[in-house]
């Protein structure tokens, strides 16, 4: 007896194995989609593996990154001297090559950035550009934050003396 929503074929039990390019070997990677505590994982099989999106992500949530204290070690606060470096670093404005719409991005240049700030900055093998470099925007937060907060401070002591000299 087959199972009639099937139309007589075997139902696909693989569904959930899916196959991706992956930058560590040049191969197709396999990856899956399996649930831990509720929450749906979508995880390659290898998982020293990078996943590079060729265009835009888009999600309909949030992208959170964890940062519980349980998986860090060397906990220190970072000095205004590493937030000050990238005072250094040029914004640019610029267009993808292989962007056929021509849209304007705004960013650094790693090769720049990597200059001055170094630890933001990494080299990641692609499956269509080979090796290039890539910056991490998100750790650049914490790094505005510290002197968004060191120019308040200024700004509160000269606003201090103002008052004061009045």
């Amino acid at each position: 007896m087959t199972d009639s929503s099937y139309s007589g074929r075997q139902p696909n039990r693989t569904s959930y194995v899916k196959l991706f390019y992956g930058s560590n070997t040049g191969n197709y990677t396999t990856w899956v989609n399996t649930q831990y505590n509720s929450s749906n994982v979508l995880a390659p099989v290898n998982q020293k593996t990078n996943v590079y999106v060729y265009k835009d992500l888009i999600v309909g949530g949030s992208i959170l990154n964890p940062s519980d204290s349980i998986l860090k070690n060397n906990i220190e606060e970072i000095s205004l001297n590493t937030a000050n470096t990238l005072l250094d670093a040029i914004p640019k404005q610029y267009t993808f090559k292989k962007d056929t719409e021509n849209n304007i991005h705004y960013g650094f240049i790693a090769q720049e950035l990597e200059q001055i700030a170094p630890n933001l900055v990494n080299e990641i093998e692609t499956p269509i550009d080979g090796k290039i470099k890539s910056v991490n925007y998100i750790e650049i937060i914490p790094l505005l934050l510290l002197k968004i907060k060191d120019l308040q401070n200024q700004i509160d002591d000269l606003k201090l003396k103002t008052d004061t000299n009045k």
